[in-house]
């Protein structure tokens, strides 16, 4: 018989490089609760490149942890990863809440994943040495692009192989990659975002660098002056810029808004590990309660300058925000819900060879790849 200081909880993370300091939080959570419990909690973190195929591989036979820390769309790999469905004694506290977040973790109505933070909401950093004010529409970025490009500076960077930073520019000019429940992002609001996007890289206004590490590295030496990127890099950001640091609205595009996608963070659970049979339901229940407590949740935002999802420790934290924290957690309220359906994994599989064809080929030849790959996926799905 297993005593309780031989139990052994796994809990899968991404981990994307230096700038991403959530891990910090996550690993001391887990210490503390391990050291008060006597239940150890042990976080394995991974690139999402590698976190993603292992869940959906756990069908398959493969490896699975207790719990994983995700953000909300890949509640979708229901099928793939086994995961429960989270107990309305566990649900019943984010319900609590009263804030909706609860269902940002649903697929069709069914709740695969129990929010912990969120935001995930992409905004502009600016370099305040380089633009007085940040830029506010691509006409203006233009404009002061020629000056900047004559100083050896990239006036904007963006990963533009992640089709979470390419959305951006697809929503300027009315897309969205999903209409009641049906794809829809193979259309002339796409093929205008790839053309906008082709021409602004041709013009060295904008340049595509990679999230994880170069486009952070360039922006803090000074070699990029404004960033498209994540909300949840700010902490790293800040400590490494300081005053330099800017936040700004997206940049609109013809006078038309660029709108980010957010999500919440939280916990799912895999291989069915909140089932009844469960042989450490109850522990794993005890953890992700713990996860939710005011103590833990105030964590978040005063070490890693996240925000929970707890309501009173959302309001606690505000008075201690900085003017730039203030302007980013604002900028949420500019973005739209991620779309949590399953069939959004076909949509991301598609944009994603595209936009590694645009950056090779151009616009047209993207928008064929694109095609292709919906098509292939879409043929697959109907044969099983």
């Amino acid at each position: 018989m297993t005593s309780d200081k031989d139990k052994e909880l796994i809990i899968w993370h991404e981990f994307d490089g230096p700038g991403d300091t959530s891990i910090q939080v996550l690993e001391e959570l887990c210490d503390q609760y391990s050291k008060e419990n006597d239940v150890k909690v042990t976080p394995e973190v991974m690139n999402i490149k590698e976190l993603v195929p292992r869940l959906k591989e756990i069908a398959n036979g493969g490896q699975a942890p207790h719990m994983a820390f995700v953000p909300a769309d890949m509640a979708v790999f229901v099928d793939t990863a086994l995961y429960s469905i989270v107990p309305e004694q566990l649900s019943s506290i984010v319900e609590g809440f009263g804030s909706g977040d609860l269902a940002s973790m649903q697929v069709e109505f069914v709740q695969y994943g129990l929010p912990v933070i969120k935001g995930n909401h992409m905004v502009l950093y600016y370099n305040r040495e380089i633009f007085e004010q940040p830029p506010a529409s691509w006409e203006e970025i233009e404009k002061l692009g020629e000056r900047l490009k004559h100083q050896g500076i990239v006036p904007v960077g963006a990963d533009l192989l992640d089709p979470y930073w390419f959305i951006l520019f697809f929503t300027a000019f009315g897309g969205w990659p999903i209409h009641e429940g049906t794809p829809s992002f193979l259309n002339h609001e796409m093929q205008q975002a790839l053309h906008f996007v082709s021409d602004q890289m041709e013009t060295g206004n904008l340049a595509s660098l990679n999230g994880s590490n170069e486009l952070l590295e360039q922006f803090i030496a000074g070699q990029v002056g404004a960033i498209y990127c994540g909300e949840w890099i700010f902490n790293y950001l800040d400590q490494q810029m300081g005053e330099r640091l800017g936040i700004g609205r997206l940049p609109s595009i013809y006078g038309k808004p660029s709108i980010s996608m957010a999500s919440t963070i939280g916990l799912v659970f895999p291989n069915h590990s909140l089932d009844l049979d469960s042989e450490l339901r109850e522990e794993i229940i005890s953890f992700a309660t713990f996860m939710l407590s005011e103590e833990s949740q105030r964590k978040w935002g005063t070490k890693v300058q996240r925000t929970p999802v707890h309501p009173v420790v959302q309001e606690q934290l505000l008075s201690t925000y900085s003017r730039n924290r203030g302007q980013l957690v604002g900028l949420l309220k500019d973005s739209r819900s991620m779309p949590i359906e399953r069939i959004m994994n076909t949509v991301w599989n598609a944009i994603a060879p595209g936009l590694d064809q645009l950056l090779k080929q151009g616009a047209v030849s993207a928008f064929n790849v694109m095609e292709q790959a919906f098509q292939q996926q879409s043929d697959r799905i109907q044969a099983n």
